[in-house]
């Protein structure tokens, strides 16, 4: 029942298309990495971002958002993912595994779930924590 809910949830669909752009997003990021630094990487990125960012704003009819708060929380969102992305493709370049570079690079949720528990004051079902338990057995097992 929970799971037929999920399929019904917008969320969901975001969400498997944002893992559906991912996938092929870090094999190119690994392909590319090899190729050139990571600096060039995260330029070469932020190029390729523009058209996105362009269609959305011809979407929105030119109209800019207006709330301080949101602006600097999205500017702050840009920085931070700028940065990570960029230890990101180093670590690409200077590893020939990509696959735990992904895995150990991926597992940033741990650290927010145990965030927004503490500063936001969500709480977790008994399934989540076990599922926190797994995740956290996967970075120490990966680490080797």
């Amino acid at each position: 029942m929970a799971l037929t809910r999920a399929f019904k949830a917008k969320w969901f669909w975001c969400c498997l298309f944002c893992v559906a752009c991912w996938v092929p997003w870090t094999f190119v990021s690994k392909l590319g990495s090899e190729h050139i630094p990571a600096t060039t990487m995260q330029y070469l990125f932020n190029w390729g971002s523009i058209p996105v960012g362009l269609g959305f704003l011809i979407m929105q009819r030119f109209r800019i958002e207006k709330s301080t708060k949101g602006i600097a929380y999205g500017l702050t969102v840009g920085i931070l993912s700028a940065v990570g992305q960029l230890a990101l493709f180093a670590a690409f370049r200077y590893s020939s595994n990509a696959a735990v570079v992904t895995v150990l690079t991926s597992l940033y949720p741990l650290v927010t779930v145990v965030l927004a528990v503490i500063v936001l004051r969500e709480g977790l079902t008994k399934a989540q924590v076990v599922g926190l338990g797994f995740a956290a057995a996967a970075f120490v097992i990966f680490s080797f």
